[in-house]
């Protein structure tokens, strides 16, 4: 079961397009070169808009995950090795933040936890 529906899909798509109107003004501005003048400047200001672009993406590929809400059933422990299993309903687990630093900055998205009975340790299946 897939945790956005196709409405949802849509209207991600929108609210994305409109940040890459956003971008793509940033960049150009009115007069087409939006004050930048140099090589340096032009490049920053690209991989700034870019790199912003790119972090939207991947916490929206996050969010998506069906994994994310602790619906993947069983999950192997990473220090021991056994079977955890997901004790909570689909969909009612507990989430938490997460962050995480890319090569494109910081990224924020959520997951359920899972507690090894065994290990009594904490973590977070599939990132």
């Amino acid at each position: 079961m897939s945790r956005i529906t196709p409405e949802e899909l849509r209207r991600r798509r929108v609210e994305f397009m409109e940040d890459a109107g956003r971008a793509f003004d940033r960049m150009l501005g009115a007069d087409g070169q939006n004050g930048l003048v140099t090589f340096e400047q032009r490049e920053d200001r690209a991989c700034e808009v870019g790199d912003g672009l790119t972090r939207r993406l991947l916490e929206a590929h996050l969010a998506a995950d069906d994994d994310a809400a602790g619906r993947g059933g069983e999950v192997a422990c990473p220090l021991c090795g056994r079977a955890v299993h997901c004790d909570a309903p689909a969909g009612t687990a507990k989430m938490q933040k997460r962050k995480l630093l890319t090569r494109r900055g910081e990224v924020q998205y959520e997951r359920a936890a899972r507690r090894c009975p065994r290990c009594r340790r904490v973590f977070f299946p599939r990132g």
